[in-house]
């Protein structure tokens, strides 16, 4: 049997943090050459984006917010970090898995001006996941001030709920409704109930949370920064394919998968242990 994950990046005082409180922010993580290599490859990720990504924004407003997935399918440099950079065994630690699978990227980009705010919501919600270890890294490629920084629901991981997806955003067609789950909270509207974790980031930090931790972000108002963030997601030993109903984010099903089966297919790779070759 394969051993657990390790990593460097995690020790038993993060791991316990993060299974209590469901995000973790982690100082150091991304080498600079890592860092410079991706931030050149986002004007060719940006050109070849693929057919499920996105934009909104508000016409009166300079900024907008745009958004892929499965970027690592197309640009060399991010399948690159996918398979060759560290944030696997992060992730494989955290999960306290002997494997990991990637399930997919997503690339984030809010443009200084931009009132755009990500609402509430969990991961899990968007995912054709099922089981407990999966989780999501959210990596910036610029510094990130605390005041346009992810927030979290400290332990909401631990509610055993799974929310309704919600869309990021008025004007997209995504439906999230129709498996019959409960309402995300109105988390804004009782801030005082909740203990609200959030950090302010540079490049080469990251955070990790929980596929169920409930999180946000605000807009990005500062005209004369934009926030570039690459999200990438993980799975473990527990993982399996789950249909759903509800429209999916990304709007992929892997390949011939069968209910309650495994996750790992040629769209969602096994990355721990790195697979034999012939």
């Amino acid at each position: 049997m394969s051993p657990f994950i390790t990593s460097p990046f995690i020790s038993e005082a993060q791991f316990t943090q993060f299974q209590q409180d469901g995000a973790l922010c982690l100082r150091n993580v991304i080498p600079a050459e890592t860092l410079q290599s991706l931030t050149e490859a986002l004007p060719q990720a940006i050109a070849a984006a693929g057919p499920h990504h996105f934009k909104f924004g508000n016409p009166e407003e300079k900024g907008g917010f745009f958004g892929d997935v499965l970027v690592w399918q197309r640009v060399p440099a991010f399948r690159d970090f996918v398979w060759t950079g560290s944030l696997s065994h992060v992730a494989g630690a955290l999960m306290h898995s002997r494997t990991v699978t990637f399930y997919h990227d997503f690339l984030l980009i809010k443009e200084g001006g931009t009132s755009k705010r990500t609402p509430w919501h969990q991961d899990q919600s968007y995912w054709c996941v099922d089981g407990s270890q999966a989780l999501t890294v959210w990596m910036p490629l610029d510094e990130i001030p605390l005041e346009t920084s992810l927030e979290f629901v400290r332990g909401s991981h631990l509610w055993n709920t799974l929310y309704e997806a919600v869309p990021f955003d008025s004007a997209s067609r995504f439906n999230g409704s129709r498996d019959n789950r409960p309402v995300v909270p109105d988390i804004d509207a009782a801030r005082a109930d909740y203990e609200i974790l959030k950090w302010a980031l540079k490049p080469g930090d990251c955070l990790v949370f929980h596929c169920r931790t409930l999180h946000a972000a605000p807009g990005n108002i500062n005209p004369n920064r934009s926030r570039r963030v690459l999200s990438t997601c993980w799975a473990g030993d527990d993982a399996r394919y789950m249909e759903i109903k509800s429209d999916l984010a990304p709007p992929v099903k892997g390949d011939n998968l069968v209910a309650g089966g495994p996750l790992t297919c040629a769209t969602f790779p096994q990355i721990l242990p790195a697979p034999a070759t012939a």
